[in-house]
């Protein structure tokens, strides 16, 4: 009958947007979606890390840093500019100079520079530190020759000088090859960072479309 077939064409229209839609569509959507919040979870607990990590870093080296100047301590970069000129010095002469006593000092301000050298030298390393039999033989070096010409004291000096400059370079050296490493692996970490943002945005953006 007429009334029948209007029946079964309704039907059929009703059923047709089901027909054409693949049968798995709407989970195919709903998993990619699940993934989605799970991946920008894991991309947030990552960046939380990575920021914890640099802020902590960021403190602790402030509060060692304004605690070796507030005591007047310097590195061998000597970046404490608070230190007395004067000590900053001969600071300079035992970490890349060298530590020496001029022929125009009196004895005593000879002897006593070399004192100064002397204390200077061992309340900054301690008995394991690599320089400090090499530094320790020169300056001992240096305070027994004290009185004598500058160019007799060089000469008689020399050996245990050249021990002590090769160990401060090579103690140059690691600290620099430390910083450079130091830099690489902070680059890397910072590099992923960036990449994760950038990664959880495209994830945000299909979540709103």
């Amino acid at each position: 009958s007429r009334a029948g077939l209007v029946g079964r064409t309704r039907f059929a229209r009703d059923i047709s947007p089901l027909l054409t839609m693949p049968p798995s569509a709407m989970g195919v959507a709903g998993r990619y979606e699940e993934y989605s919040k799970k991946e920008i979870q894991f991309i947030e607990t990552e960046l939380k890390d990575w920021f914890l990590q640099r802020r902590f870093a960021m403190e602790r080296n402030m509060a060692m840093k304004k605690a070796l100047d507030d005591n007047n301590f310097t590195g061998l970069s000597m970046s404490n500019a608070s230190v007395p000129d004067a000590q900053k010095v001969m600071w300079s002469d035992l970490v890349q100079g060298k530590p020496e006593v001029e022929d125009s000092l009196s004895t005593n301000a000879k002897q006593m520079k070399t004192e100064m050298y002397t204390k200077m030298f061992k309340d900054s390393t301690d008995l394991d530190h690599p320089c400090r039999i090499p530094g320790s033989t020169y300056l001992r070096c240096l305070s027994d020759s004290f009185k004598e010409k500058s160019q007799a004291r060089q000469m008689k000096c020399l050996p245990s000088f050249d021990a002590f400059d090769a160990c401060r370079k090579g103690i140059m050296q690691q600290q620099a090859q430390a910083l450079e490493n130091s830099l690489v692996k902070q680059d890397i970490a910072d590099r992923r960072a960036k990449a994760l943002f950038e990664r959880r945005a495209i994830l945000l953006d299909t979540q709103s479309c």
